[in-house]
Order: C-alpha cells, then sequence, then structure tokens
C-alpha cells in the first residue's frame, strides 16, 4: 500500500496526534524515542518511511532511524499497484528539486514497462532517502539493487548516490571523546549489493567512515585498486567483479571471506591483516593462486 493510501485510511484512527481511537492510550507512541528507533530499524526502508503517516508523533522519526535498509525488492509489486506517482517520496514533505513528477497520461503509462516503473519509483525514493535522512549518523546502512530487473545503468546510478551522500552529507559536530574528526559518519555497517564502486569509494570509506567495522559488498562491479582501513573488522566480497584489485590493508581486520568474483589476470592481490583470524578464499584457482596473504605491500595506502 502506498504512503498517501495508508494516510487516508490510518490518519483518522490515530487522532492525528499519536493517540487512538475510543480513547485508549496508544501505548507504542508513548515508548521513547530510542526504543522506536530500534523497532523502525527491524523495517525495510519504505516500510519505516510510511510510519509517518501514524500521527504527529511518528511524522519524522524515520528521519533519524539509526539503520537503513534500503531494497529495491521493496518496489517489485508497485509498478502495477497505483499510479507512479504514489511512492514515499512523492509525499509527505519531499520536494527535493531531483524528484521529477511522472507523466500522468494512461496512454503513456501502457508504452512503459513494468521493470522500468519499478525502478523510476525505487529510484525516486532512494536519491531523496539519501537528502531527507541523516546518512552520517547511522550506524548501519544496506543498499540493495537488482541485478535481474535494474537497467543496465543501474549499479552506477546506485554508485553515484553512495558517493554524494558521503562527500556531501554532514555529521553532527565532533565527538572529540570517541576520537572522530568533524567530518566522520557514526557509521559501522555497510553493505552494497549490485552497486558501481571506484577508488573515490574507497577513498571516502578510509577519511570518513573512520568507525566502520563491517563492510560486504556483493555482486558489485569495483574499479578499486586497494581497499584499505583502520577500523574495518570484517570484510566481505561475494560475487564482485574487480579489475585490478591489488592490495587488502587493514590492521584490525579478523575476518575476510572472497567469495566468487573475477580479478584481472595478470594482477595479484596482496592481503596485509596481521589481526586477521578468519579467512575463506572460495575461488577459482586461477585467482586465488595470485593472492599472498600478510606480506608487506610495496606501496602503503593507509589513509
Amino acid at each position: 500500500m502506498e504512503v498517501e493510501e495508508a494516510a487516508g485510511e490510518r490518519a483518522p484512527a490515530s487522532g492525528g496526534g499519536g493517540g487512538s481511537s475510543g480513547g485508549d492510550p496508544d501505548r507504542l507512541s508513548a515508548l521513547p524515542d530510542s526504543l522506536l528507533h530500534a523497532i523502525m530499524s527491524n523495517l525495510k526502508a519504505r516500510q519505516a518511511v510510511q510510519t509517518c503517516v501514524l500521527g504527529r508523533r511518528w511524522r519524522h522519526l524515520w528521519r533519524s532511524v539509526p539503520c537503513l535498509d534500503v531494497d529495491h525488492d521493496e518496489f517489485r509489486n508497485t509498478a502495477t499497484s497505483g499510479p507512479p506517482n504514489n511512492h514515499p517520496a512523492a509525499n509527505h514533505g519531499f520536494s527535493d528539486s531531483d524528484i521529477d513528477s511522472y507523466d500522468s497520461d494512461e496512454d503513456n503509462d501502457n508504452d512503459i514497462n513494468n521493470n522500468d516503473r519499478e525502478w523510476e519509483d525505487f529510484e525516486d525514493f532512494a536519491e531523496n532517502l539519501m537528502h531527507r535522512c541523516n546518512i552520517a549518523r547511522l550506524d548501519s546502512l544496506r543498499l540493495r539493487v537488482s541485478r535481474d530487473r535494474a537497467p543496465r545503468f543501474a549499479d552506477k546510478q546506485a554508485g553515484g548516490w553512495i558517493r554524494r551522500a558521503m562527500k556531501y552529507c554532514a555529521p553532527d559536530p565532533p565527538r572529540q571523546h570517541e576520537g572522530l574528526n568533524s567530518g566522520s559518519w557514526h557509521l559501522k555497517r555497510l553493505y552494497l549489493c549490485n552497486v558501481a564502486l571506484d577508488d573515490r569509494f574507497t577513498k571516502h570509506v578510509s577519511s570518513v567512515c573512520q568507525s566502520l567495522e563491517e563492510l560486504e559488498l556483493e555482486d558489485c562491479a569495483c574499479e578499486i585498486n586497494a581497499i584499505t582501513s583502520r577500523s574495518l573488522k570484517s570484510l566481505v566480497l561475494k560475487n564482485c567483479r574487480w579489475g585490478k584489485l591489488s592490495e587488502i590493508t587493514s590492521p584490525t581486520l579478523k575476518s575476510l571471506v572472497i567469495s566468487g568474483g573475477t580479478n584481472t589476470d595478470d594482477n595479484a592481490l596482496v592481503i596485509s591483516a596481521p589481526a586477521i583470524a578468519h579467512l575463506c578464499l572460495d575461488l577459482p584457482l586461477r585467482f586465488a593462486r595470485r593472492i599472498s596473504v600478510n606480506q608487506k605491500p610495496s606501496t602503503p595506502r593507509l589513509f
């Protein structure tokens, strides 16, 4: 159900102020923000946004949720569920200039492929979510794009969302007692699926995500030469297509999984992780034989 429809049906029951009908107290809305955020963190991002229709108490809670799970699959059925401008990104205060209204001509709707409509809905939602939520304060961010149903440029577009968020989203004033710089995000866990990444991504991770402990990349197209971090504890790389990955360096890394994927045939991968306790290389022999572990890289790249 779209947000506009949900608001029309649920708003009377909420009494507009977070209470419930019949004079019964709304115990859920009476919970502190921290508990409501913990609950919302278990929802997909679209569901979390839709809680804004429950009443005034909920209107802006989703903007400060600590965990976001942005999943293309949430929009799998929206292409046939109603007018395309009824998705969350087009309602309830979303006014970013990136939003373009859809053509409302029903004759033109018949010419749009369901997958294209689905992607347009997801694209508008995801781009505006990046603007409207305080991304820099997140503890966890998951962004998953379905490779089977997305257009060919989707991975590059999703990579642009991440790059711009890391470049322009500003965190709160630094918490000096935690050793964070003024530009540091709070992010501890990052999962990306079918996102195109390049060396600008790794530079932003090193300079902005100084608290990042878990990084998982799945089915990503990566023009990345090196992955370096002073905070990573777990790194999972699944079925990624690498250009010339030559180095993984982290003094804190304890678990590394590389499963599937490809790398340039003549490129060697040096892993420098002295604290590593778990290493899983589930790779074709052609890839695995060019990997060496805990040998000092020729050119250190730690930032």
